[in-house]
């Protein structure tokens, strides 16, 4: 059996806007395991961005508590500077730091926390990019590199810390199209190597062959959950079917 990484217990968030209280979610428990590879899914506005903020306290809930490899994180006496480091996340916007190389950019959290000396941070840095065909743009800066470079190195830059998980805010959404299968192809290496990750995607494709489960929020409220197979063919919730018609 797998051990529980992250478990939500009743996490509501709710915004003022005006006078006007915008529950975001609406209540929501959810257990993620070891090694799996979980997708959400939902219209703009349904609360699945804020539902992965919330793994790691981007977004703060407003009732409930999550746990992290057996921690509180919502208690406040939890450090969670300290638990970030062992999530990493890769947003929209690649978020790299355009006055830093390449390789600085990789090399810059892991010696700034004291986890890794220069030399051994350059060295990983290199393996990493290696890996991904890009150790030739190590001493690049960010303007230099296409979308689809950014958005790699964005991700091996959270590798390079070491993470226990991955958590993925749309990350191709801002990409051309000829660039989204080169970033989903290093997540889908990632997924197979079992690192644990929760992703938002509107990638139907990727979600039905990489995930190990799909989730679907609609207002707040997580509305389905199932295997891709089961997800997909046989969806149960009238919302669920409603969104996949439009989209499949």
């Amino acid at each position: 059996m797998s051990k529980t990484v992250i478990e939500l217990q009743n996490i509501k968030r709710n915004f003022q806007v005006g006078d006007e209280t915008v529950h975001a979610l609406r209540g929501v428990s959810f257990s993620i395991n070891e090694g799996e590879f979980v997708t959400i899914m939902g219209t703009s506005g349904s609360g699945k961005s804020t539902f992965l903020r919330c793994l790691n306290l981007l977004e703060t809930p407003t009732q409930g508590e999550i746990w992290f490899e057996g921690e509180n994180i919502t208690d406040p006496k939890c450090d969670i500077q300290k638990i970030r480091q062992k999530m990493g996340m890769v947003f929209q916007q690649f978020n790299l730091f355009p006055h830093m190389t390449v390789l600085q950019n990789i090399t810059f959290a892991p010696v700034k926390l004291g986890l890794m000396n220069q030399q051994d941070a350059e060295k990983k840095a290199r393996e990493l990019l290696s890996r991904i065909g890009l150790a030739d743009k190590e001493n690049a800066y960010p303007a230099q590199l296409s979308g689809g470079q950014k958005q790699r190195i964005a991700i091996v830059r959270s590798l390079a810390m070491n993470p226990d998980v991955m958590l993925f805010d749309e990350p191709t959404s801002a990409l051309d199209p000829e660039m989204v299968g080169e970033v989903l192809q290093l997540m889908k290496e990632l997924a197979d190597d079992g690192m644990t990750m929760v992703v938002v995607t509107h990638e139907m494709g990727f979600a039905k062959e990489v995930a190990t489960r799909v989730m679907f929020i609609d207002e707040g409220v997580v509305k389905e959950q199932a295997p891709p197979e089961e997800f997909f063919s046989h969806p149960k919730d009238t919302r669920l079917k409603e969104f996949l018609s439009k989209v499949l």
